[in-house]
Protein backbone atom coordinates (compact mmCIF):
# COMPACT_ATOMS: atom_id res chain seq x y z
CA UNK A 1 0.00 0.00 0.00
CA UNK A 2 1.13 3.70 -0.95
CA UNK A 3 2.16 5.54 2.16
CA UNK A 4 0.05 8.35 2.52
CA UNK A 5 1.92 11.77 3.11
CA UNK A 6 0.43 13.88 6.02
CA UNK A 7 -0.55 17.38 5.29
CA UNK A 8 -2.18 18.53 8.67
CA UNK A 9 0.64 19.78 10.30
CA UNK A 10 0.45 22.39 7.72
CA UNK A 11 -3.12 22.58 7.10
CA UNK A 12 -5.75 22.83 9.78
CA UNK A 13 -9.02 23.15 7.66
CA UNK A 14 -9.80 20.49 4.39
CA UNK A 15 -11.83 20.73 1.38
CA UNK A 16 -12.45 17.38 0.05
CA UNK A 17 -13.77 16.27 -3.31
CA UNK A 18 -12.42 20.15 -4.15
CA UNK A 19 -13.18 19.81 -7.88
CA UNK A 20 -12.47 23.37 -9.09
CA UNK A 21 -13.78 25.54 -5.93
CA UNK A 22 -10.75 25.95 -4.49
CA UNK A 23 -11.34 27.53 -0.78
CA UNK A 24 -8.65 29.75 0.33
CA UNK A 25 -6.66 28.83 3.27
CA UNK A 26 -7.92 25.27 2.96
CA UNK A 27 -6.32 22.50 1.85
CA UNK A 28 -8.03 21.96 -1.60
CA UNK A 29 -8.51 18.06 -2.42
CA UNK A 30 -9.11 16.95 -5.84
CA UNK A 31 -7.86 13.92 -8.22
CA UNK A 32 -7.23 14.53 -11.28
CA UNK A 33 -5.13 11.81 -13.56
CA UNK A 34 -3.38 14.02 -15.62
CA UNK A 35 -1.53 15.56 -12.59
CA UNK A 36 1.03 14.31 -10.85
CA UNK A 37 0.09 12.38 -7.77
CA UNK A 38 0.17 14.08 -4.18
CA UNK A 39 1.58 17.02 -5.38
CA UNK A 40 0.43 20.58 -3.71
CA UNK A 41 -0.14 23.30 -6.42
CA UNK A 42 -0.21 26.75 -4.86
CA UNK A 43 -2.47 29.34 -6.47
CA UNK A 44 -4.09 27.04 -9.00
CA UNK A 45 -6.74 29.47 -9.62
CA UNK A 46 -4.76 32.80 -9.34
CA UNK A 47 -5.92 33.29 -5.93
CA UNK A 48 -3.49 33.88 -3.83
CA UNK A 49 -3.81 31.59 -0.70
CA UNK A 50 -5.59 28.86 -2.71
CA UNK A 51 -3.89 25.34 -2.19
CA UNK A 52 -4.56 22.49 -4.55
CA UNK A 53 -3.13 18.54 -3.53
CA UNK A 54 -3.95 16.09 -6.25
CA UNK A 55 -4.67 13.00 -4.05
CA UNK A 56 -7.24 10.18 -4.78
CA UNK A 57 -9.03 9.91 -1.29
CA UNK A 58 -9.64 5.97 -1.88
CA UNK A 59 -6.54 5.99 -0.40
CA UNK A 60 -7.25 7.81 2.82
CA UNK A 61 -7.39 11.64 3.97
CA UNK A 62 -4.00 12.91 4.29
CA UNK A 63 -4.18 13.80 7.75
CA UNK A 64 -2.63 12.16 11.18
CA UNK A 65 -5.55 11.14 13.59
CA UNK A 66 -6.88 13.85 16.04
CA UNK A 67 -5.21 16.92 14.03
CA UNK A 68 -7.70 18.75 12.01
CA UNK A 69 -10.29 21.62 12.83
CA UNK A 70 -12.55 21.49 10.05
CA UNK A 71 -13.54 19.38 7.14
CA UNK A 72 -15.85 20.60 4.21
CA UNK A 73 -17.24 18.11 1.44
CA UNK A 74 -20.07 19.10 -1.10
CA UNK A 75 -21.31 16.58 -3.66
CA UNK A 76 -19.19 14.15 -2.76
CA UNK A 77 -20.47 11.78 -0.59
CA UNK A 78 -23.02 10.87 -3.02
CA UNK A 79 -20.29 9.28 -5.62
CA UNK A 80 -19.38 6.60 -2.88
CA UNK A 81 -21.57 3.71 -2.55
CA UNK A 82 -23.66 3.23 0.95
CA UNK A 83 -20.94 1.28 2.58
CA UNK A 84 -17.98 3.61 0.88
CA UNK A 85 -19.86 6.41 2.46
CA UNK A 86 -19.74 4.66 5.94
CA UNK A 87 -16.01 4.28 5.64
CA UNK A 88 -15.17 7.60 4.11
CA UNK A 89 -17.16 9.55 7.22
CA UNK A 90 -15.41 6.80 9.60
CA UNK A 91 -12.13 8.42 8.23
CA UNK A 92 -13.49 11.87 8.41
CA UNK A 93 -14.09 11.49 11.71
CA UNK A 94 -10.76 9.98 13.05
CA UNK A 95 -8.88 13.20 11.11
CA UNK A 96 -11.16 15.57 13.06
CA UNK A 97 -9.54 16.61 16.68
CA UNK A 98 -11.88 16.88 19.47
CA UNK A 99 -14.52 19.46 19.22
CA UNK A 100 -13.60 19.61 15.02
CA UNK A 101 -16.61 20.39 12.77
CA UNK A 102 -17.70 19.08 9.74
CA UNK A 103 -19.65 20.29 6.92
CA UNK A 104 -21.41 17.75 4.36
CA UNK A 105 -23.43 18.58 1.44
CA UNK A 106 -25.45 16.26 -0.45
CA UNK A 107 -28.21 16.48 -3.16
CA UNK A 108 -31.61 16.11 -0.81
CA UNK A 109 -33.08 12.54 -1.88
CA UNK A 110 -36.64 13.16 0.19
CA UNK A 111 -36.33 16.86 -1.47
CA UNK A 112 -36.11 15.49 -5.33
CA UNK A 113 -38.27 12.57 -4.36
CA UNK A 114 -41.60 15.27 -2.94
CA UNK A 115 -40.72 17.54 -5.69
CA UNK A 116 -41.45 14.43 -8.11
CA UNK A 117 -44.48 12.91 -6.48
CA UNK A 118 -45.74 15.97 -6.22
CA UNK A 119 -45.52 17.25 -10.06
CA UNK A 120 -43.10 20.42 -9.10
CA UNK A 121 -42.62 21.31 -12.59
CA UNK A 122 -40.48 24.42 -12.08
CA UNK A 123 -38.31 22.39 -10.10
CA UNK A 124 -37.27 20.24 -12.55
CA UNK A 125 -37.64 23.26 -15.31
CA UNK A 126 -34.98 24.93 -12.76
CA UNK A 127 -32.56 21.59 -12.69
CA UNK A 128 -33.41 21.49 -16.26
CA UNK A 129 -31.75 24.62 -16.93
CA UNK A 130 -28.41 23.54 -15.25
CA UNK A 131 -28.57 20.05 -18.19
CA UNK A 132 -27.66 22.45 -20.37
CA UNK A 133 -26.53 22.26 -23.33
CA UNK A 134 -28.26 18.96 -23.25
CA UNK A 135 -31.93 20.78 -21.33
CA UNK A 136 -34.19 19.12 -24.41
CA UNK A 137 -32.81 15.87 -23.85
CA UNK A 138 -34.44 15.44 -20.45
CA UNK A 139 -38.20 16.54 -21.18
CA UNK A 140 -39.93 14.87 -18.04
CA UNK A 141 -39.45 14.39 -14.64
CA UNK A 142 -38.30 10.97 -14.63
CA UNK A 143 -35.46 12.09 -17.25
CA UNK A 144 -34.09 15.02 -14.98
CA UNK A 145 -34.39 12.61 -11.88
CA UNK A 146 -32.36 9.98 -13.36
CA UNK A 147 -30.36 12.19 -15.44
CA UNK A 148 -29.38 13.79 -11.86
CA UNK A 149 -28.27 10.37 -10.75
CA UNK A 150 -26.68 8.71 -13.52
CA UNK A 151 -24.84 11.13 -15.34
CA UNK A 152 -22.94 12.44 -12.23
CA UNK A 153 -22.13 8.74 -11.84
CA UNK A 154 -23.92 9.34 -7.90
CA UNK A 155 -24.09 5.48 -6.10
CA UNK A 156 -26.22 6.38 -2.91
CA UNK A 157 -28.89 9.10 -2.17
CA UNK A 158 -29.34 10.42 1.29
CA UNK A 159 -32.56 12.06 3.12
CA UNK A 160 -31.97 13.47 6.51
CA UNK A 161 -32.43 10.86 8.47
CA UNK A 162 -29.57 8.23 6.79
CA UNK A 163 -27.56 10.90 6.55
CA UNK A 164 -27.70 11.82 10.17
CA UNK A 165 -27.77 7.75 11.35
CA UNK A 166 -24.47 7.51 9.30
CA UNK A 167 -23.08 10.04 10.67
CA UNK A 168 -23.62 9.04 14.09
CA UNK A 169 -22.66 5.57 13.79
CA UNK A 170 -19.23 6.99 13.05
CA UNK A 171 -19.08 9.04 16.15
CA UNK A 172 -20.42 12.89 15.58
CA UNK A 173 -22.97 14.53 17.73
CA UNK A 174 -24.66 17.96 17.50
CA UNK A 175 -26.22 16.79 14.26
CA UNK A 176 -27.98 19.49 13.13
CA UNK A 177 -29.23 20.66 9.16
CA UNK A 178 -29.31 23.79 7.60
CA UNK A 179 -29.40 25.86 5.05
CA UNK A 180 -26.99 27.07 1.90
CA UNK A 181 -24.77 29.46 3.77
CA UNK A 182 -26.38 29.08 7.14
CA UNK A 183 -23.15 27.76 9.00
CA UNK A 184 -20.98 27.72 12.43
CA UNK A 185 -17.79 28.38 9.97
CA UNK A 186 -17.21 32.12 9.90
CA UNK A 187 -15.99 31.83 6.59
CA UNK A 188 -18.76 30.24 5.00
CA UNK A 189 -19.48 33.24 2.62
CA UNK A 190 -16.12 32.11 1.33
CA UNK A 191 -16.51 28.47 1.90
CA UNK A 192 -19.55 28.02 0.13
CA UNK A 193 -20.81 30.66 -2.62
CA UNK A 194 -24.20 31.13 -3.27
CA UNK A 195 -25.41 29.03 -6.14
CA UNK A 196 -29.35 28.68 -7.12
CA UNK A 197 -29.52 25.55 -8.28
CA UNK A 198 -27.08 24.14 -5.72
CA UNK A 199 -29.23 25.79 -2.86
CA UNK A 200 -32.27 24.42 -4.32
CA UNK A 201 -31.58 20.97 -4.09
CA UNK A 202 -28.86 20.66 -1.45
CA UNK A 203 -29.32 18.96 2.25
CA UNK A 204 -26.53 20.99 4.45
CA UNK A 205 -25.66 19.20 7.21
CA UNK A 206 -22.60 20.06 10.81
CA UNK A 207 -21.98 18.14 13.06
CA UNK A 208 -19.03 18.10 15.64
CA UNK A 209 -16.72 15.18 17.07
CA UNK A 210 -17.19 15.11 20.70
CA UNK A 211 -14.55 17.01 23.08
CA UNK A 212 -13.79 13.44 24.58
CA UNK A 213 -14.18 10.82 21.33
CA UNK A 214 -16.56 7.65 21.72
CA UNK A 215 -14.49 4.44 20.09
CA UNK A 216 -15.37 4.95 16.06
CA UNK A 217 -16.62 1.74 14.31
CA UNK A 218 -13.99 -0.25 12.90
CA UNK A 219 -14.26 -1.01 8.78
CA UNK A 220 -17.31 -2.49 7.17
Amino acid sequence: MTEIVDYSQHFKKFHLGCGTIFIRNYLNIGYWRHLDSDVVYVNPNGVEGTYLLNHDLVQGIPASDNSLEVIYHSHLLEHLSYKEGMEFTINCFKALAPGGIMRVLVPDLELWINNYVNNNTFYFDEYRKALAPEGDLYPTKGSVFMGMLHNHEHKMGYDFETLKWVLERAGFERIRRTLVQDSDLEDIAEVEPYVPIKAMESLCVECYKPLAPPTSPGPL
